[in-house]
């Protein structure tokens, strides 16, 4: 029997539910709504409340460097993964015949940004899956001396791979191009080494127990110490000589300088709320039940002979179960109205995606596999 690692009874909502939807929004930790009104107060407090709120900033920040095993001052907070992605694209130096991978199974944030420097001759090359694996081989294979940067997420949102990240970033920056990792479906979940990748992005709302509105942007210091920020604003400066001359101004050294404005503070006290919860379980710990659940959810929809989409391997596994199905809102509304929430993002995917957190046990795997026989 596997035990969650957080009772339901911490989150909001969940404690009649099979939550599976981690992978799309998770549910909202009760202690969640004390932080809350922790901001509602701190904001309150005159040019006092700025100082509060930089201070659970750095909290943050130094729960996110520990939870991506980099430094504090490579960290710094965007509105979105989404965001961070096209600072990396308007960011760079683009000459005509350079090159962009990326893979056919990507979330649209890591593609759609590239479209934009067509303009410029800039190419995309999209590596096309095989039986929905995205092979390691096939990406490094587009990749030549003109490719800029090579785009890839940890764990994917649309079939659950987990890819070998640390083979892809030796033989990426062998060639001279740089690394953007998205790990929007690998922090909270599987461990996470940021080091590998140039540029890295996460999202919040998901594994990192968060919610919408912030995200984790982390810049290698030691691979891009002049990399500038295409967009400034008074965040992005460090010191300047105000309206005496208010065009002597010097950028943070560190990732705040691609922070233009306020970031979003309500979202950063949620988020340091959740890595109070998630990082003294530990990594492998979490990584481990999430792997034992989701093979458990593996093997049963394998059984009821489904197509899936995620692999075998443990180690190319995570929290993240998908499979194929041809009325998928059909499904997922079926199943939700038994009490079961899964992702179906829609039906635009054509798939159903299974997530398996820190508040699931074997309970909610069992009543998820026979509800879903029900069904078919």
């Amino acid at each position: 029997m596997i035990q969650p690692l957080i009772p339901k009874s911490h989150f909001i909502g969940i404690e009649n539910l099979v939550h599976l939807a981690t992978g799309g929004e998770s549910p909202m930790l009760k202690s969640h709504l004390e932080i809350l009104e922790q901001f509602l107060v701190d904001k309150g407090r005159g040019e006092k409340s700025r100082y509060l709120q930089a201070e659970v900033m750095e909290k943050a920040r130094r729960q996110c460097a520990e939870l991506l095993k980099v430094s504090n001052e490579e960290i710094t907070f965007l509105s979105s993964a989404t965001e961070g992605i096209n600072v990396l694209a308007y960011g760079l130096d683009w000459r005509s015949g350079d090159n962009v991978v990326v893979g056919d199974v990507e979330f649209p944030s890591d593609i759609l940004p590239w479209t934009k420097l067509k303009k410029y001759g800039v190419e995309i090359r999209v590596v096309k899956n095989k039986n929905w694996v995205l092979d390691e081989m096939d990406i490094l294979a587009q990749v030549d001396e003109k490719t800029k940067v090579v785009a890839v997420s940890q764990v994917s949102m649309f079939t659950g791979q987990h890819m070998d990240v640390s083979k892809l970033s030796k033989e990426i920056r062998e060639t001279g191009a740089l690394f953007l990792l998205d790990v929007t479906h690998a922090a909270g979940v599987v461990p996470v080494n940021a080091n590998y990748a140039d540029i890295a992005v996460s999202s919040c709302y998901k594994w990192l127990l968060g919610t919408h509105g912030t995200a984790i942007f982390y810049v290698n210091r030691n691979r891009l110490p002049d990399f500038q920020p295409p967009f400034i604003g008074w965040a992005s400066v460090a010191a300047s000589s105000g309206w005496k001359n208010p065009l002597d101004f010097a950028l943070h050294t560190g990732a705040d300088r691609f922070l233009s404005a306020n970031p979003s503070y309500i979202s950063i006290y949620l988020l340091h709320n959740a890595l109070n919860m998630l990082l003294p379980l530990g990594e492998d710990a979490i990584y481990q039940h999430a792997l034992s659940l989701s093979k458990k959810v593996r093997t049963g929809i394998s059984d009821l002979g489904l197509e899936l989409m995620t692999p075998t391997e443990d180690h190319r596994r995570s929290g993240n179960v998908c499979f194929m199905i041809a009325e998928v809102e059909a499904l997922r509304d079926t199943l939700e109205d038994k009490g079961i929430l899964v992702w179906g993002a829609y039906g635009k995917f054509g798939r159903v995606r299974v997530s398996t957190h820190v508040y699931n046990d074997s309970k909610d795997v069992d009543q998820f596999l026979l509800q879903l026989k029900t069904c078919l």
